[in-house]
């Protein structure tokens, strides 16, 4: 735990600041990252790191391809040089470090439309009104944009094919941690609740042979599933079910995976959910419901869940949880605890079905 007086450990946001400030102004190494998102953005979507793939370039060369202001150009290139997305080299040159290659296109672990979308207005704005959530309770998107966050989606084809494209880069390094740790084959059958395109099913069914699967969602999110699931070779064994998950799930499943979903969601919502797993459970005692999501830590500890924890509030009025804030939802719904997963990153909870009385 960190004291009011001291900066938090390299895992913190304050510690990349270079200039050791007094703590009053601490905050101000907060400004850094508005600086380098505001100079990085432009040099994605000019697709820069795709220029810069095969060898260094000049700024003057760069803004001849891609239709840029040169000197501007090279003012966004050297303050991305400053962070370590690039290197400057003599003669006016700039290359791709290992972090720029991440924002290449169609590189094995880009994180090129994560950050797209994280940038775009339509996740940046929202935070120019935090107090209106704050105040209300209410997301400041609602406020900003005057429709829900998946209402914009519906009505911008645009912003939803960017949601789409991050969601299937979305690979947070702690799920590697749960593929690892986790015997997903212990389920001859599993449901992934809000799957979207099915990539995290396809990759569980891909580790483990014996296993079959449903992605459950809605069908405008379902209609790409089928081309992941053969470019996985992983069809024969996978399927889906158009749904709303708020409405009701297929039943004669061993599990009924939830993954980064229900944090997009208040507990009315993210409760009601639950009970359609429960009621697609029914009298298997055997069946789990497996919730993966940001497991938070105690009071004044350091924890990413507890700044994306604002995100959810402002864009979706949803929320990151404690373990007393699942097993309360979880309870609700009629399931108890089945494991004891760390907090303080991406978790999965399992959770057996309480018997009805």
């Amino acid at each position: 735990m960190s004291s009011p007086d001291t900066l938090p450990d390299a895992s913190g946001v304050l510690s990349w600041f270079p200039v050791e400030l007094p703590p009053q102004q601490r905050v101000l190494g907060l400004f850094v990252a508005k600086w380098a998102i505001g100079a990085l953005r432009p040099l994605v979507q000019l697709r820069v790191p795709d220029l810069l793939a095969d060898g260094s370039r000049t700024a003057r060369d760069l803004a001849e391809e891609t239709g840029a202001h040169a000197d501007s150009l090279y003012r966004v290139l050297r303050c991305a040089a400053a962070i370590g997305v690039l290197r400057e080299l003599p003669g006016g040159l700039f290359a791709l470090t290992p972090a720029g290659e991440g924002l290449r296109s169609g590189t094995p672990g880009s994180a090129r439309e994560m950050f797209l979308f994280a940038s775009d207005p339509m996740m940046w704005r929202p935070y120019e009104d935090v107090l209106h959530s704050v105040r209300t309770g209410a997301p400041s998107f609602e406020h900003v944009f005057g429709t829900s966050f998946f209402a914009y989606l519906e009505e911008n084809p645009a912003g939803a094919e960017l949601f789409d494209r991050a969601m299937v880069q979305n690979h947070y390094p702690g799920t590697d941690r749960i593929f690892e740790q986790y015997d997903f084959g212990r389920f001859p059958r599993i449901a992934d609740v809000g799957g979207g395109r099915g990539q995290f099913l396809a990759e569980v069914l891909s580790r483990f042979p014996q296993c079959t699967g449903v992605l459950c969602d809605q069908p405008q999110v379902v209609a790409q599933a089928r081309e992941e699931f053969e470019r996985r070779g992983v069809a024969g064994r996978a399927s889906v079910a158009e749904t709303d998950f708020f409405t009701g799930l297929p039943s004669g499943c061993d599990a009924y995976f939830v993954k980064h979903t229900l944090h997009n969601w208040d507990d009315e919502r993210a409760g009601t959910i639950l009970r359609r797993v429960r009621e697609a459970v029914g009298d298997d005692a055997g069946a789990r419901l497996l919730i993966v999501d940001m497991l938070l830590t105690g009071p004044g500890e350091w924890d990413l869940g507890k700044l994306t924890d604002i995100e959810m509030m402002v864009a979706l009025g949803g929320r990151e949880r404690s373990r007393d804030e699942w097993n309360r939802l979880a309870a609700a719904a009629g399931f108890e605890p089945a494991n004891d997963p760390a907090p303080g990153d991406l978790a999965l909870l399992e959770y057996r079905p309480v018997p009805a009385s």
